[in-house]
């Protein structure tokens, strides 16, 4: 019998086709547990972070106790933005054009004479001047986290100035919450980029591109095709302004598990090149989210998604080439 029949199988001497069937999968494997482990360290805060996503709508927080002094706050500053609404009206100016818009139950203080649109504008000013921006993997220590009411402000008891920090969807959940408090109607919107705030009077705190996800009453309500076309966007947007030092993690780690000894270093080089300077391009070429959408604004994105896939199939193809190099394996004491 011949050792080296290509056709015989022993656990000394298993083909080169079975090698390759466990090694792939395991190095994959490998990736996708780095990958998610360096986006998302807690794996506990990413379930609670789903359940967040998984209902806009219970997210928005009126009765949350902590609001109480916001509210009182923020009541006051419409009270005086609403007698100086009177006194310009009683010197003959003309009062504000939607002050008699009803609302839900925002008592008559400020509502004979500021519009809900006038109200929405003071408190997003509000919000703003509160809660400071801050990205999530800072706060939270993860890529993404859409926290409560409640843990913003136990957040903050955190930090050394106790300000209340977060990205766009903290701001627009503490901003719906604010406005529902005050007897308005608001809901959350996302294009998978950027979080708002809908009202009936429109859309406030930056709207972005077409709606992927909104809260309704009944749950998030989802347009695919807004989200297809969101998704390049959000991708391009979110490695553009994700730390580089975790990215350089994740690339450093594909590059190690597609490289061979036996490959040289001229070609591991090589591939290890394209992969960081398609990893570059897409950090630097995106500092416009909307250029990937399309036109001669988005070939650095494009170009960075050449460079990682080129990348890629040259490591495979290096090492595809070096293991049909390899000699046949020999026995043990031959």
């Amino acid at each position: 019998m011949n050792p080296n029949d290509p056709m015989l199988t022993t656990y000394e001497n298993p083909p080169r086709r079975m090698h390759w069937l466990f090694r792939m999968p395991l190095k994959w494997t490998i990736f996708a547990t780095v990958v998610f482990f360096v986006l998302f360290p807690n794996p506990a805060q990413l379930y609670r972070h789903i359940t967040h996503l998984s209902d806009y709508e219970a997210m928005i927080d009126a009765d949350a106790d902590q609001l109480a002094p916001w509210e009182t706050e923020i009541r006051n500053q419409l009270e005086s933005s609403a007698e100086k609404a009177r006194k310009k009206n009683r010197n003959g100016k003309s009062p504000d054009a939607d002050a008699a818009t009803p609302t839900l139950s925002a008592g008559p203080g400020w509502n004979d004479s500021l519009s809900p649109k006038h109200v929405q504008k003071q408190v997003e000013r509000f919000i703003y001047k509160k809660v400071k921006y801050g990205w999530d993997w800072d706060v939270w220590g993860s890529a993404d986290y859409m926290p409560t009411v409640a843990e913003m402000f136990e957040s903050a008891k955190a930090q050394p100035d106790g300000i209340i920090r977060e990205d766009c969807d903290g701001r627009a959940v503490m901003a719906a919450s604010l406005m529902r408090r005050l007897g308005y109607e608001s809901s959350i919107a996302t294009d998978l980029r950027h979080v708002w705030v809908v009202t009936p009077q429109g859309e406030w705190m930056g709207p972005g591109r077409g709606k992927s996800m909104k809260s309704t009453k009944h749950g998030n309500e989802t347009n695919v095709l807004a989200t297809l076309s969101n998704l390049p966007v959000g991708l391009s947007y979110g490695i553009a302004v994700f730390p580089f030092w975790r990215e350089v993690i994740i690339t450093l780690t594909l590059w190690l598990l597609l490289s061979r000894r036996r490959m040289g270093v001229a070609r591991c080089l090589i591939g290890g090149i394209l992969l960081l300077q398609g990893l570059l391009f897409m950090r630097t070429g995106v500092f416009d989210p909307t250029s990937v959408a399309g036109g001669k604004d988005s070939w650095p994105a494009w170009t960075g998604v050449l460079h990682i896939a080129c990348g890629i199939v040259y490591l495979y193809w290096a090492g595809w080439r070096v293991s049909r190099m390899q000699p046949p394996h020999q026995p043990a004491g031959e």
